[in-house]
């Protein structure tokens, strides 16, 4: 190091033209440099869904979920495991290290997979990779004088139906809690929501309007 030091004292024109390549040279790759808005990411993560039709959260639990922790656990490179079981549904998120060759954790995964048994009832598990370019762009919420379960209803057969045939919007999705067995059992009617959804169809037009006045492009 004090050689070094002693040799930039003694060479002041090189060690000048040294600093002045490397800051020239920084200049021109900056300039090179790509810049994406969304660049593309491979998160190190795969969900595994599955579907029990009629079967409510602690079944999903039993007869799913926990075998299914129990095979994919043992997968090379698996560094966290998180589950949600609720009624109809279980989903399994395993998350892998950076680096990880995701094709072959995949494979591993789906044979871990195909070993396990799962009631007859239930449907193929689906394996999920993550992708950035499908999070929302725009989140909407929906609140009014209505029970949770109305809310959810008119949200899959009025709101989101609308949202889907604007120009420019290429899906709709909503998420909650309520299903549709328990709006059955509430006796909410789609004939009743379908007939009101003319009054929320100029209120859903009018939301796209002022989001593009905001700057936000569909």
């Amino acid at each position: 190091m004090r050689a070094l030091i002693t040799y930039a004292v003694h060479h002041r024109v090189t060690m000048l033209m040294v600093t002045a390549a490397a800051v020239l040279f920084g200049i021109v790759s900056l300039g090179r440099l790509p810049v994406q808005l969304l660049p593309e990411l491979n998160y190190p993560t795969l969900t595994v869904q599955t579907e029990l039709p009629d079967a409510g959260p602690s079944e999903v639990e039993n007869l799913i979920t926990r075998p299914m922790e129990e095979a994919v656990g043992v997968v090379p490179g698996v560094r966290r495991i998180s589950s949600t079981s609720e009624s109809g549904l279980s989903e399994i998120v395993l998350e892998f290290g950076w680096g990880t060759d995701m094709d072959f954790a995949a494979l591993d995964v789906r044979e871990k997979i195909d070993l396990i048994s799962l009631p007859d009832e239930a449907k193929a598990p689906a394996l999920l990779r993550y992708d950035p370019a499908l999070d929302p762009v725009l989140r909407l919420g929906l609140s009014g004088d209505a029970n949770p379960i109305q809310l959810r209803y008119l949200a899959e057969h009025v709101v989101k139906k609308d949202l889907e045939s604007l120009p420019g919007v290429a899906a709709a999705k909503v998420v909650g809690k309520i299903v549709a067995e328990r709006a059955k059992a509430a006796g909410v009617s789609k004939v009743v929501f379908d007939r009101g959804g003319y009054k929320y169809h100029g209120r859903v037009k009018a939301l796209a309007d002022a989001a593009r006045e905001a700057g936000l492009q569909f």
